[in-house]
């Protein structure tokens, strides 16, 4: 009765809280068919670069986990002053992961992740009305994570991961000032940067899991990005040069998630994830030339919470099934809603799948986050937070299919 009540007192207080942003769904088809509740899910090695914790409750086998994914933002925006409708031209994110775990003793077990958390691609026609803040926008990352767990007793583990981050950003936009439609901007730069992740996972009982992970910030330092101007009238070629080298940092949250797994019947188990992700960080995204204009634009972002619930159920020994659904808070604020990525608050649905087949499971996930919709008011007072009048809706479909193989022999 007890773990009744404190399952259900767990939804409610999830319920009542309030990330989205740029994160890349669930990193795993069996997480998304869960709706991305993973804090204490300790039943695929993908749950590691949610909490290190879980590799050390892992059975003394080695787990191999890969897989595919790809999400697509369907946005349209209507403009204030035109009522002209515009529809972003449809782009696949693509993402991938890959896990192995492998158990060194029954206390002592390492493990790698690697995948990508955090991304978005957005493209509008080139000639929209919005062309001046945005044509198109895109951020790619990989993190790299090893990992390392101690299972202090039979209850309880802790784990730890170091992380290398890297990432590719991507901006055009038209230059406004010139009739020439034809005169942009384009800014493409590559860096890296370091993290770390702590977890720790415990059970209260056979049916009862908790976990507690943080995972910590991560800046990509951009040092040799190149800024490219073409099309630009003869009178202003010093002051847009052809090429230019820039500097910048992209500022990645951290996460502190707190999760339950609770085993209601033999063959049925929900699970539940509280989230505060750190967007507060992401304050403003500058592009500091060598020579050409400077670029500043400010971001203003906020941290947000999320939840999640989860539940998966044993149809046989060879067919698994999952839903999930959630909720994020956007951390984009009112006034600094922009074109280039008009996020707000999600509320999504999940359906995932897996399949043995001998000693391979086949897994497949799938999720439609609804977006609410925002309505962006131009500033004019806020000459580093350009923006376009107008109201945004949008769709998020994530579609992830992976396999999952264990081999060796348990302790």
């Amino acid at each position: 009765m007890t773990r009744r009540l404190l399952s259900a007192g767990f939804l409610f207080i999830s319920s009542a809280a309030a990330a989205g942003g740029f994160q890349n769904g669930p990193q795993s088809a069996r997480l998304l068919g869960l709706g991305g509740a993973a804090t204490a899910y300790s039943r695929d090695a993908s749950a590691i670069f949610y909490n290190p914790g879980i590799l050390g409750h892992l059975d003394s086998l080695t787990h191999l986990s890969i897989g595919g994914m790809g999400t697509v933002r369907a946005t349209s925006f209507l403009g204030a002053d035109s009522r002209r409708e515009t529809r972003q031209d449809l782009s696949v994110v693509p993402g991938g992961y890959l896990y192995l775990t492998h158990p060194i003793s029954d206390r002592v077990k390492v493990g790698l992740s690697v995948n990508t958390p955090f991304s978005y691609n957005t493209k509008w026609p080139d000639a929209w009305e919005g062309r001046s803040v945005v044509r198109s926008a895109s951020l790619q990352t990989v993190y790299v994570q090893p990992t390392a767990a101690f299972k202090v007793n039979d209850n309880f583990s802790l784990g730890a991961g170091f992380i290398y981050a890297s990432g590719q950003l991507k901006q055009e936009r038209s230059l406004g000032q010139y009739d020439d439609q034809r005169a942009t901007a384009r800014f493409e730069g590559r860096g890296n940067g370091i993290g770390y992740s702590l977890g720790m996972y415990g059970r209260t009982g056979e049916d009862l899991a908790f976990g507690i992970s943080f995972r910590a910030p991560v800046t990509l330092k951009m040092n040799s990005g190149t800024a490219t101007y073409q099309n630009i009238p003869a009178l202003d070629a010093a002051l847009y040069p052809a090429s230019s080298k820039f500097t910048s940092q992209v500022e990645l949250p951290s996460a502190l998630a707190v999760g339950l797994a609770d085993h209601m019947t033999e063959r049925l188990l929900v699970t539940f994830d509280f989230t505060l992700t750190g967007w507060g960080r992401y304050d403003s995204l500058n592009f500091d030339t060598q020579t050409g204009p400077r670029v500043r634009s400010k971001r203003g972002y906020e941290d947000a919470m999320a939840f999640r619930v989860g539940g998966e159920y044993e149809v046989s020994k060879d067919l698994l099934v999952r839903a999930g659904v959630s909720y994020d808070e956007s951390p984009v604020r009112d006034e600094f809603i922009t074109p280039e990525l008009p996020d707000g608050n999600r509320l999504g649905g999940s359906l995932g799948a897996s399949l043995r087949l001998n000693r391979v499971m086949l897994d497949l996930g799938y999720s439609l986050d609804v977006v609410g919709q925002r309505t962006a008011r131009v500033n004019r007072t806020q000459f580093q937070a350009p923006s376009i009048a107008g109201t945004y809706r949008t769709l998020v479909h994530t579609l992830a299919i992976g396999a999952s193989y264990s081999f060796g022999s348990k302790n």
